[in-house]
């Protein structure tokens, strides 16, 4: 009875009309992020589509998805009745920035763990958080290391680093040691000048010309250090679930996570003199942290890689507005000569630093997409640092002078 049921199906299915291929609507060459395709076939009932892949899934006859930029190709059959189906009709497209596109020096190995970088006059140190050192970068090459961490396996660990080039009493280059609950000041020429044993999980730097102040993962606890005096001491910011840290205009910024806020603080004593709530307009995406980093020029930015969005918090009204990242997920942030740059996990994008408006970008290559990076500036360019794949890596915007 079996056979004979499927000797009849298959009969069926051989007589069936099969439908005509697909006729694809929609543009072959665009800058939108979600383009927008229309099948339609004579005698389909359904369609089969996909881009960049051999394996059909079941379509609407209107299909669309999110496309980074660069060449991609859709594929579509017509499915009729019974199982009948067309042959597959190829389609070209290209997806390409509105923007102009930002320029990608070659990649520097420095060591797996690569943290947040700190640009110098003589290189870009960059913290390396499996080893433990800082690596200065120079002329497209590791030219020092410096031992000012505990080398760790833990992936879930970040080291950090600043310079203190605003200041007339130090000139150093700062380290957070994420597993060493430790901070060191190191010289220019890669020399330690100082050590301080703080806090657990020191998460994050920034220095003035009076101070370095660090936040800590995940807590309240703040570390300030006098560099007129070179001595530390804690701040605590009671509720406090610290993910970045940042001074502009005479106070220190504090971003916490659960809930997602932004607090102004006094730099001396930690007092909370204003409360920021960020309640980003935008579905959730993943689940990672609510917020991750935090910079301050031009406003003070933060980014919110759940949501694909940076916020940006007028430091004199407190209003708040949300940018969508298109391009990946959004971990790094740093102001620049001319804009805030981000660095998602896979891309780097240059926006207006009053609008948040897209100005320039660039892709990431695809073997280097990664979980996490981190984005720092100075000095005419942006420095990118692959955590995973232990690199750094110059951006520059061609329109803008060094």
């Amino acid at each position: 009875m079996g056979v004979l049921v499927a000797l009849i199906a298959a009969a069926l299915t051989a007589v069936a009309p099969r439908p005509s291929p697909p006729v694809v609507t929609g543009p072959r060459d665009t800058t939108l992020v979600r383009p927008v395709y229309t099948f339609r076939a004579a005698r389909a009932t359904g369609f089969r589509c996909a881009f960049d892949s051999r394996v059909l899934h079941r379509c609407a006859k209107r299909y669309s998805e999110e496309l980074l930029p660069g060449s991609h190709t859709l594929r579509v059959r017509s499915v009729g009745k019974r199982g009948a189906v067309s042959r597959i009709v190829v389609v070209n497209v290209r997806v390409r920035f509105p923007v102009p596109e930002l320029a990608l020096g070659a990649p520097v190995s420095v060591g797996a763990g690569a943290g947040i970088p700190a640009p110098f006059a003589n290189g870009t140190w960059v913290p390396v958080t499996s080893d433990g050192t800082l690596a200065r970068v120079a002329g497209g090459a590791v030219v020092s290391r410096t031992m000012v961490g505990v080398p760790t396996t833990d992936t879930g660990m970040l080291d950090t680093a600043v310079t203190d080039d605003r200041s007339v009493v130090s000139r150093a280059i700062w380290s957070a040691s994420d597993a060493g609950a430790r901070i060191t000041a190191v010289k220019p020429d890669g020399s330690v000048v100082s050590r301080f044993d703080v806090a657990p999980r020191p998460g994050g730097l920034d220095a003035t010309e009076r101070a370095v102040w660090a936040f800590h993962f995940l807590q309240g606890t703040i570390t300030r250090i006098d560099l007129s005096t070179m001595t530390a001491r804690k701040l605590e910011v009671p509720g406090a679930r610290a993910t970045g840290i940042a001074w502009n205009e005479g106070s220190l910024w504090l971003l916490t996570t659960q809930p997602s806020r932004v607090l102004e603080l006094d730099p001396d004593t930690g007092a909370v003199k204003r409360t920021i709530d960020l309640n980003p307009p935008f579905p959730r995406r993943r689940s990672l942290v609510d917020t991750w980093w935090l910079t301050a020029g031009a406003g003070v930015w933060a980014t919110l890689p759940n949501n694909g969005a940076v916020a940006r918090i007028d430091p004199r009204t407190g209003d708040v507005r949300y940018v969508r990242i298109e391009y990946g997920e959004p971990f790094g942030v740093a102001v620049g000569a001319s804009g805030v740059w981000v660095a998602t996990d896979r891309a780097v994008l240059e926006l207006d630093g009053s609008t948040g408006a897209l100005k320039a970008a660039a892709l990431i290559p695809p073997a280097d997409r990664t979980g996490f990076v981190s984005i720092a500036y100075q000095y005419g360019a942006a420095w990118l640092a692959n955590y995973d794949r232990g690199t750094l890596t110059q951006v520059t915007d061609p329109g803008t002078p060094p």
